[in-house]
């Protein structure tokens, strides 16, 4: 049985008065004006949740996953975005512990101290779920790289500071290297992406033309990327936290009105069919979240099965945040629909989990039948 030991109780607590209290009041105005929550981000940069899981030396406080769960669970209840922001700082933070010396000494107290953002950026037009299919090229011409491609669905598009990307340094499939490009370096352009939800971390495609860096970003070793991304898995798990902490907010907020609103004389929630689903959500919600834990507890472990609990542990939260959210917009009725309550908001931001969920699915089925059932082996 999974238990919460005194300390993670209470700093489960102490998240929760914080993101109702600093977070919540503004989540709709972020969300609505579509500006990146900076003031958001000081106030969580405040308590250390910006370098939560990045290394004391750059500012950090070194949390292990379990406890980035729970912070990420507590302030996605309030304000989703704000998750995204906390998840992408970390996650690409972690990445950047491979980068050169001068790198982590500049980048990772920025990151740390809420001053600057990250971009991650691996998919393309052409090449979402086959990562091997990337075209962004960059070539090596002496002590400097030359960078040519798009990347496309990057968070913090426009906002963030530098981009950590995927490029390939040779023309063979298997060859992708991982690179950072400061934002300001000439033929970087951004192009806007207009999005469901996630309003206000912005969201959209990076072009690189003739983009020049020098060997020294180059993160890792040349070829080598896909080794050093084993952060991918942190993000799954993360985001499938992240989509459940908004649906559990929901789900409390739809059994509080329930119980006052009257239908016939008596209160919805006395109706069996209101109860019933309740209880049904209620049950994935916390089977689901026991799923994200676990697979957190596994990538801690560093353990075989660790990427495939991280997938299902993505595509879970995913699937059952947006019933839960969508089921308790059926309770409220009308007003559910409306932009007078939140819950249409939660909609928005959780569907973003559950795009990815065809990816997901595949990299379960590598696992459960082998590499060579895969559509393209």
């Amino acid at each position: 049985m999974f238990e919460l030991s005194e300390e993670q109780s209470l700093f489960k607590k102490s998240i929760h008065q914080f993101a109702k209290k600093e977070l919540a009041p503004s989540a709709s105005h972020w969300d609505v004006s579509e500006e990146f929550p900076w003031d958001s981000v000081k106030k969580m940069s405040e308590i250390g949740l910006t370098g939560l899981r990045l290394p004391q030396q750059y500012g950090g406080i070194e949390a292990d996953l379990i406890s980035t769960g729970i912070a990420l669970e507590e302030v996605a209840r309030f304000d989703h975005n704000c998750a995204v922001i906390l998840c992408g700082s970390n996650v690409t933070g972690r990445v950047l512990l491979h980068a050169s010396e001068d790198i982590r000494n500049i980048w990772l107290p920025r990151i740390a101290k809420g001053e600057s953002m990250i971009g991650f950026g691996a998919a393309e037009p052409e090449a979402g779920s086959d990562i091997g299919a990337i075209k962004t090229l960059a070539e090596r011409q002496e002590d400097i790289y030359v960078i040519n491609g798009e990347k496309s669905m990057i968070t913090f598009a426009g906002v963030a500071q530098a981009y950590v990307i995927l490029a390939k340094t040779q023309t063979v499939k298997e060859d992708i290297s991982c690179l950072f490009i400061e934002a300001d370096r000439p033929g970087i352009s951004v192009r806007a992406l207009q999005t469901f939800g996630w309003k206000a971390i912005k969201c959209g495609s990076v072009v690189f033309d003739d983009v020049r860096v020098p060997v020294e970003n180059l993160v890792g070793k040349e070829g080598n990327a896909l080794s050093i991304l084993k952060t991918t898995e942190e993000q799954r798990a993360l985001t499938g936290i992240m989509a459940l902490g908004t649906a559990e907010e929901a789900l409390e907020e739809a059994i509080e009105y329930a119980k006052i609103r009257k239908v016939f004389g008596k209160p919805l929630g006395k109706f069996e069919g209101i109860q019933f689903r309740v209880v049904e959500d209620f049950t994935l919600l916390e089977a689901s979240k026991l799923v994200c834990y676990k697979a957190l507890y596994l990538i801690e472990k560093n353990a075989e099965e660790a990427s495939i609990w991280a997938a299902m542990a993505n595509l879970m939260g995913g699937e059952v945040a947006f019933k839960v959210v969508n089921d308790a917009m059926d309770i409220y009725g009308g007003m559910g629909y409306s932009k007078e309550l939140p819950l249409e908001r939660y909609l928005r931001d959780v569907k973003a989990e559950q795009i990815a969920n065809a990816t997901l699915k595949m990299g379960i089925g590598q696992k459960l039948f082998g590499e060579e059932f895969l559509p393209y082996a």
